[in-house]
């Protein structure tokens, strides 16, 4: 008849009772691989994620200020198309793109870098029938790469 107190070798000890129990269900878990799998995918894994999260956090920003000059662009063009003159557009138009710019939340260096160019099919620019295209362009902060927008407006011709 086998005695109930277990014994266990370890490295030339002899452990029996509980301790030879507790030991004996210490090696068993620690023999199996269960969660090895889980540990490479993350050893791996992450490496391999960090560039595609830096890479879309930045695509998110430039996407926003793509979207911001876009906007900005036709809200400036509507501005100076609505205008009296030549002299009061430009005056007009120069203070919706600063205005613009603080309302939509650029940085101070975003806003620094703003610039827009005006091209008219005619001279003056707001004459009957004529073609109005705006560009707004600015430095992005987090990738320094320029964001730039068009809008563009035909007049009428019974202007």
């Amino acid at each position: 008849m086998q005695s109930r107190t277990a014994f266990m070798h370890t490295r030339g000890v002899h452990v029996g009772g509980e301790m030879g129990k507790a030991l004996d269900r210490l090696k068993k878990h620690t023999s199996r691989e269960d969660g090895g799998a889980i540990v490479e995918f993350v050893a791996l894994a992450i490496p391999l994620f960090i560039p595609i999260f830096i890479y879309l956090n930045s695509f998110s920003s430039i996407s926003a200020n793509e979207s911001i000059a876009r906007s900005m662009a036709r809200e400036v063009l509507r501005v100076y198309v609505i205008s009296e003159n030549d002299g009061a557009a430009r005056d007009l138009s120069s203070k919706a793109t600063q205005l613009l710019a603080r309302q939509w939340h650029l940085s101070e260096s975003e806003i620094g870098s703003l610039r827009t160019r005006m091209d008219c099919s005619h001279f003056p620019c707001l004459t009957a029938n004529g073609r109005i295209k705006l560009t707004v362009s600015f430095i992005d902060d987090e990738t320094g790469e320029e964001v730039s927008a068009s809008a563009q407006e035909h007049l009428s011709p019974w202007l």
